[in-house]
């Protein structure tokens, strides 16, 4: 189930600080490029990070870098892979949809939801993804960031994901 959009938006602090920091690289621009990131001026940022290639139309999407506190979320490391059914089964159209419209609409779109990694317990994130572009129009990268806001979240929410504003 997904519900509208959150008003209260992104909770987690590490989001809000990325979110802050893609703004101010964007500028006046649509969207900032990959080169406009120096992961020198994010050093606390770096483990929440996931960067994601962009490829073809329709795209598909593949994770070029993902910071080491998403893969302890996850429990492995699935740098160079596809983002396809075989790393997340039935609920690839779920993790997908995100990624399309980020792509689509040329705009950060952020989540809330509840899941459960390999042999972990069920938990509550927050994801938020941004465009990147080299040329200042194409989305041809996707700059996320992964936070875990409840370690025990309340059963009857499993099926439950939120859209949240990411502006807030």
């Amino acid at each position: 189930m997904i519900t509208e959009a959150d008003p209260s938006g992104v909770t987690s602090p590490i989001l809000r600080a990325f979110r802050d920091h893609w703004l101010a690289l964007k500028g006046k621009r649509a969207m900032p490029a990959r080169a406009d990131i120096d992961p020198a001026h994010i050093p606390a940022l770096l483990p929440h990070i996931i960067l994601v290639d962009v490829i073809g139309a329709p795209p598909r999407f593949r994770y070029r870098l993902i910071g080491t506190a998403v893969t302890k979320i996850a429990n492995r490391d699935a740098t160079g892979r596809v983002l396809d059914e075989s790393l997340y089964g039935a609920n690839t159209d779920r993790v997908l949809r995100t990624y399309r419209e980020t792509v689509a609409d040329k705009s950060p779109k952020a989540v809330r939801e509840i899941v459960q990694f390999v042999a972990k317990d069920w938990i509550k994130t927050e994801v938020l993804l941004m465009p990147l572009s080299s040329d200042g129009g194409t989305v041809d990268m996707i700059v996320g960031a992964v936070d875990i806001v409840d370690q025990d979240p309340n059963p009857r929410d499993l099926d439950r994901r939120e859209n949240l504003d990411w502006t807030k």
